[in-house]
């Protein structure tokens, strides 16, 4: 990969992306609509310095050469925010025949949704080789205020379960092992990320709760077949109470996190 165009990049997955591709040594295009919120300016800071990013709004946007482009569609929609989506994409279309490849980064929840075909931008995918993976539950700094341990930081241990899944991953971890498999070139090719024991949310869930847990009903799994799919196994780089503790700090919330 010469360099990587990432749209949705003040997004939470895209943020992580950004900086994932930055550590491995990659130019990065960083796009997105300045009226799409995520993460904050303090924090695109962490990437602002980097000589090898450029950020342009999406409606500014012009690349030059060939070019890769991750596009994750898991920001948008557990954002639920198909018609910013949709817009992000349509800024392609004057640059589409440089695409060398498109790695969509979806909600495990569209692998066998009849949502799935709204949530994939055909005029892509269509003839651009494209990867695709599945992810589960993400979360750490900037994860959206409406997925389950975002809530429960924010005092309600009863949560709404409509965006999360059953199995979780660190988002910088989830985005390196993507950046990983990238590198390797393998289009035509549909992944899927879990954690080691393939129930990474309830852990979680148990230390936001502390004893307040109980016997709380957990999310859907999801991801049903794998049948066609590659299995890619996330090893965490920190414990998910360090993450968690990460996130609580990005979210200026004072709670205490020790065991």
């Amino acid at each position: 990969m010469d360099q990587v165009l990432v749209l949705g990049a003040l997004q939470f997955a895209g943020f992580e992306l950004c900086k994932a591709l930055l550590d491995a040594g990659y130019p990065v295009m960083a796009a997105d609509s300045k009226a799409s919120g995520g993460i904050d300016g303090e924090k695109w800071m962490e990437i602002g310095r980097n000589a090898n990013a450029i950020y342009q709004p999406t409606s500014e946007l012009s690349v030059e050469g060939d070019f890769t482009c991750c596009l994750p569609v898991y920001d948008y929609y557990v954002q639920n925010a198909r018609e910013d989506l949709q817009t992000v994409c349509s800024c392609l279309g004057n640059f589409s025949n440089r695409m060398e490849r498109l790695a969509l980064i979806l909600p495990n929840h569209l692998a066998e949704s009849t949502e799935k075909a709204g949530w994939i931008p055909r005029s892509l995918t269509d003839y651009i080789e494209t990867m695709t993976f599945f992810v589960p539950t993400l979360y750490g700094p900037g994860q959206p205020s409406r997925m389950a341990f975002s809530q429960m930081i924010n005092g309600n241990l009863d949560p709404d379960l409509q965006y999360d899944d059953r199995d979780a991953l660190y988002a910088g971890d989830a985005a390196k092992a993507i950046v990983q498999v990238l590198e390797k070139g393998r289009t035509g090719k549909t992944f899927y990320l879990k954690s080691p024991d393939g129930n990474g949310w309830e852990p979680v869930a148990r230390f936001l709760a502390k004893d307040g847990y109980g016997s709380r009903t957990l999310p859907e799994n999801r991801l049903v077949s794998v049948r066609e799919m590659e299995g890619i196994t996330v090893q965490p780089s920190i414990s998910y109470k360090e993450a968690i503790s990460k996130q609580m700090a990005y979210m200026g919330k004072n709670i205490k996190t020790s065991n």
